[in-house]
């Protein structure tokens, strides 16, 4: 594997640091432009006296497995090992593969206080559960954790049907690399969308200043207190759509009844939702002129996601389509809002006629 990462990859690939040795801080996204990382374990390999009543290895993993072989070996007959003799600790490490690990050396999780000590090339992996508990009991060192160390979440191994958590909870934090079942569209993937919308939709998007600098103070959990708080009042009135789809094509007189719904999508105190009344058999061009109106703490962090829904009194209401997109992407005054599929594509010619005012 690290022959063929070299051999394909070639100068791309960064196999050492860059200006020859390590920083106090991990390199500008402008500097790594083009550039390709491995991301894993990095072998060390140690002499240990394993008299003592534990080993040391390259992971926590291995770690318990030597505990495990330590009880097993219990009244059996004495060796080397035993007899406390140096002995070198075995790794299942690939020497070129781990040599090719530079900026994102894998390793257990510390501590907030204890992760302050490490070098920055050093990163963690957070399960869902976890995430969201550091971002509930310990928001604030969370994002101060995430300005000099890279932190990676994953949704929880009981998602069988490859369902997804909110990503917005892992962004608030200023989490980095916060990984999602793609294959699975719905609202977390409408916001995943609409987060990397400005630059579209792949690469780097520019974390908040508040979310980026060291002695910041900045809390999800009590957005008021420290910067990124910036109170703004978002008023959109819903004129209008236009050419909406119909969704049963096996009666074709089967006409949608939309209704439009309007989401913020940001730190706790800022999620909110408000919608139009439906409008009966009209997806040709709907009439609302219905004003929605959200009161926003930290702006820099929210989505705002458009939603259109086929009205039905007997069971939950039909998708119809949606459009996200970060706040500071909003333009005011008049505008057409183009829908999108379930999947993200586009949803063409509908779209919504919507007035945007910020204040």
């Amino acid at each position: 594997m690290a022959h063929h990462l070299r051999t394909i990859l070639g100068d791309s690939l960064v196999t050492k640091p860059l200006n020859g040795q390590l920083t106090k801080s991990l390199p500008s996204p402008e500097e790594l432009k083009g550039r390709i990382l491995v991301k894993g374990k990095k072998e060390h390999v140690h002499k240990v006296d394993t008299s003592s009543s534990s080993g040391s290895s390259s992971s926590e993993d291995e770690r318990r497995s030597g505990i495990k072989n330590k009880k097993e070996e219990v009244g059996k007959e004495s060796s080397p090992v035993a007899n406390g003799s140096k002995s070198s600790v075995s790794s299942k490490l690939s020497p070129d593969l781990s040599a090719l690990v530079v900026y994102c050396r894998s390793v257990p999780f510390p501590g907030f206080s204890e992760a302050t000590k490490k070098p920055p090339t050093e990163m963690s992996s957070f399960s869902e559960s976890e995430a969201q508990r550091h971002s509930k009991e310990s928001g604030k060192a969370f994002v101060q954790h995430n300005t000099r160390q890279l932190s990676r979440i994953y949704p929880s191994g009981q998602r069988i049907q490859s369902s997804n958590y909110n990503p917005q909870t892992m962004w608030n934090c200023g989490c980095q690399i916060v990984a999602l079942n793609f294959q699975t569209p719905g609202e977390q993937m409408d916001l995943n969308q609409g987060r990397f919308l400005p630059n579209g939709r792949c690469g780097y998007v520019l974390k908040p200043n508040f979310q980026r600098t060291r002695d910041n103070t900045f809390d999800p959990e009590n957005p008021t207190q420290g910067l990124g708080c910036r109170p703004t009042q978002l008023t959109i009135k819903v004129i209008s759509a236009q050419q909406l789809p119909k969704l049963n094509m096996d009666k074709p007189n089967s006409i949608v009844d939309p209704l439009v719904r309007i989401e913020v999508h940001g730190v706790p105190a800022d999620n909110a939702k408000a919608e139009t009344p439906h409008i009966n058999n009209n997806g040709f061009n709907p009439l609302w002129n219905t004003t929605l109106s959200f009161k926003i703490l930290v702006p820099e962090l929210a989505l705002i996601r458009f939603v259109v829904e086929d009205h039905d009194l007997t069971s939950s209401n039909d998708f119809v389509g949606q459009f996200t997109l970060p706040f500071p992407s909003l333009r005011r005054g008049y505008r057409h809002v183009h829908l999108l599929k379930a999947d993200g594509s586009s949803l063409a010619p509908a779209t919504l006629f919507v007035h945007i005012k910020v204040s």
